[in-house]
């Protein structure tokens, strides 16, 4: 098992895109007559994994639907702020970013932050619900290998429920670009595809980022979650997903 802590300086965008291969990876497409349910773990997850494809979607009028399923309040230390005031600050920005990206239908179904595995056979439950009334939908959640436990139990959720029902499953990878290099042997390079950005949808994107203000700037003693060395990875002209369904070979976990 390989561990990472969000406070380490990670690998960084410069590193990363030395590596040709992340510049020429194939295209991903949707097809034209299905709708995008995007899934989050965490307010912010959405906009920083599928942010754009969000925006494009909305754009071009495919019903979209983000569906985040904790509340966020384990981000900070509990002496920096109370945990029920941050769930609240967590959630107003998430509806921010949600009008920044077009205004997708949201769904929040308020589990703590932290507890997914632990309250895994009730999500699964509750996620059943939620695909099952939108069927003609891509269903796109986090990359079961990014590292925090709460990303991998909802990766592996979206996973068993996709293939149930023989669904399109994309996963985004988050945390990955900063434990992990572009030599490590757990990045999906092969099965790896880009959905490029327009002007317009970055834009929404970055504007979207902006509004998680409790996550892109320090308080107190704690520095940002997302800092200027991680960002960048999330400003990129393209997105990027994994389009098998195949678990990933090592467990990578965030304690």
């Amino acid at each position: 098992m390989v561990t990472f802590d969000a406070r380490d300086p990670g690998t960084g965008e410069k590193a990363w895109a030395r590596d040709p291969r992340l510049g020429a990876l194939p295209p991903a497409t949707l097809d034209p007559r299905l709708g995008l349910l995007v899934l989050a773990a965490h307010p912010d997850d959405e906009t920083l994994g599928a942010g754009g494809l969000i925006s494009a979607s909305v754009a071009a009028e495919r019903p979209v639907t983000v569906c985040v399923v904790t509340d966020g309040r384990a981000s900070h230390a509990a002496d920096l702020i109370d945990a029920d005031e941050l769930a609240g600050v967590r959630l107003e920005e998430l509806r921010r970013a949600m009008r920044a990206l077009g205004g997708p239908a949201l769904e929040v179904l308020g589990y703590a932050d932290g507890s997914l595995r632990e309250n895994r056979a009730a999500v699964q439950a509750e996620l059943a619900l939620v695909i099952d009334s939108r069927p003609e939908s891509v269903v796109v959640a986090p990359w079961r290998g990014d590292g925090h436990r709460d990303h991998r139990v909802l990766g592996e959720i979206a996973a068993e429920l996709a293939a149930e029902r023989g669904l399109v499953l994309w996963e985004y990878p988050i945390w990955m670009w900063h434990w992990a290099d572009s030599a490590h042997p757990d990045v999906p390079w092969g099965r790896m595809r880009a959905v490029h950005l327009s002007a317009a949808d970055r834009l929404a994107k970055r504007i979207a980022l902006d509004s998680y203000v409790s996550q892109t700037t320090p308080r107190g003693s704690e520095p940002p979650q997302l800092d200027e060395g991680f960002l960048p990875c999330f400003r990129r002209p393209f997105e990027t997903f994994t389009v098998a369904s195949e678990p990933p070979s090592v467990a990578v976990e965030r304690p």
